[in-house]
């Protein structure tokens, strides 16, 4: 019996792929509900009550600001538990927080329910996701990131449809609408989630168990792979080269996502419509890069293929910080699009590469700390430089050669050796 059981399981699709589809499904719901149109969000609130544009803005901050505070312990929180449970109390807190949101008519109540709704969305998105993900791959494991990173550009799609319910129903009923379908949809997710292939009696990938594990005693073990300690990776440089690197594109990243449409707009007399369809279409070639990232990442030096598109963004921003043209606007949207779908599935299959998956949660929590600084310098950094020449010329421009020397970073990061415990052990 547990000989057919056993071979039921290696015919069936490989539940990692599952997984998979969970994490792109989640992406797409929060990312729709409210990342994509935070801006929008933000036009309606201003005008009703009369805020200042930097206050509301400053909550999106603010909430960025406690995801990196709180990464360490989320990281530990998904090392210790399952990562269902972690994600079904994620998604209720983000549900519920939206659903909060139209009563919270002082500023005060304001900021603090969107600091709750970080909280949910943090515990239920990117971090909690590409975790687990990780552990149910190796050999495709920057492929599984990157189909799972697809749900980003998802999100990018379906904000059209949040967007058309914000002028057609208003604000309030949006985010309460919002929270009901997070709450409808992602609950019922939750459930697709699973810790380790090997408590379920699978390797990653859905590699067959060899023979030192074909007892039903014991589940299988990957006997070839290393797993650093939290304090082993951060005494490795790779460990703060990649995290470095990692903020740094992500300068690039937010400086494009927030003033690219008041770039075109502002300095190019752009219509809004014209300006947001080229957001779009950012959005929509990194779907592409994801799945080439992922693809080309199980095959090629991933670090490297980082650094490489680390000087794609340099010369994106270039192009957009001295192009009047609407033919180089639109190629330099999609040589960012890309750059950034084929980055980001690079990101978290290199420290898993390097640092293995048994306490990988908690590594990427230290490691988020540094990488949340990109989404906060970018934004304010291109804000600053325009309120101060009056265009994001010098803005884009700077940020080109912060990105381009960001990519030295990811050529020095190596694979680190062995930790001295281990080869102590084998001694």
């Amino acid at each position: 019996m547990a000989t057919a059981i056993r071979h039921i399981k290696l015919n069936m699709p490989f539940y990692g792929w599952w997984i998979v589809l969970s994490s792109v499904l989640f992406h797409g719901l929060s990312g729709s509900a409210f990342g994509f149109t935070f801006g929008q969000y933000l036009l309606r609130i201003e005008e009703q009550y009369g805020w200042s544009t930097f206050a509301i803005s400053s909550t999106y901050s603010g909430s960025l600001l406690l995801a990196g505070i709180l990464s360490p312990a989320h990281g530990w929180l998904l090392d210790k538990f399952s990562p269902r449970a972690i994600m079904q109390v994620g998604t209720l807190t983000f549900g519920l927080g939206f659903i909060a949101l139209p009563f919270a008519d002082t500023f005060p109540m304001f900021f603090i329910v969107i600091m709750i709704m970080s909280v949910g969305s943090n515990l239920s998105g990117w971090l909690t996701l590409t975790t687990v993900t990780t552990r149910w791959f190796r050999r495709k494991r920057a492929l599984a990131l990157g189909l799972s990173s697809t749900g980003i550009g998802l999100a990018g799609v379906l904000s059209t449809i949040v967007a058309w319910s914000l002028v057609l129903h208003g604000w309030e009923a949006t985010a309460i609408g919002s929270g009901i379908a997070v709450l409808v949809i992602g609950l019922p997710l939750c459930q697709l989630l699973r810790g380790y292939p090997e408590d379920h009696g699978m390797l990653p990938d859905g590699e067959p168990p060899d023979v030192r594990s074909a007892t039903d005693a014991a589940p299988a073990q990957d006997f070839s792979e290393v797993n650093f300690t939290v304090s082993e990776a951060m005494r490795d440089r790779s460990f703060w080269y990649v995290s470095l690197g990692h903020g740094v594109a992500l300068i690039a990243v937010f400086a494009v996502l927030v003033h690219l449409v008041p770039h075109l707009v502002k300095g190019l007399q752009w219509s809004e419509t014209s300006a947001q369809a080229v957001l779009t279409l950012v959005t929509l070639t990194s779907i592409v890069g994801q799945v080439g990232g992922g693809y080309i990442g199980d095959r090629y030096n991933k670090a490297r293929l980082a650094a490489i598109c680390m000087l794609m963004h340099a010369v994106a921003m270039l192009m957009l910080a001295f192009a009047t043209g609407g033919a180089v606007i639109v190629a330099a949207a999609l040589l960012h699009g890309l750059a950034w779908g084929t980055r980001g599935p690079l990101m978290m299959a290199i420290r898993a590469d390097f640092y293995g998956r048994r306490h990988f949660g908690q590594i990427a929590g230290y490691s988020n700390i540094m990488v949340m600084f990109g989404p906060l310098i970018g934004p304010s950094l291109a804000g600053w430089m325009f309120d101060q020449y009056g265009d994001y010329t010098g803005a884009f421009f700077a940020v080109a050669v912060v990105v381009a020397l960001g990519a030295l970073l990811f050529l020095g990061s190596r694979k680190p050796p062995v930790p001295a415990r281990m080869r102590t052990a084998e001694a």
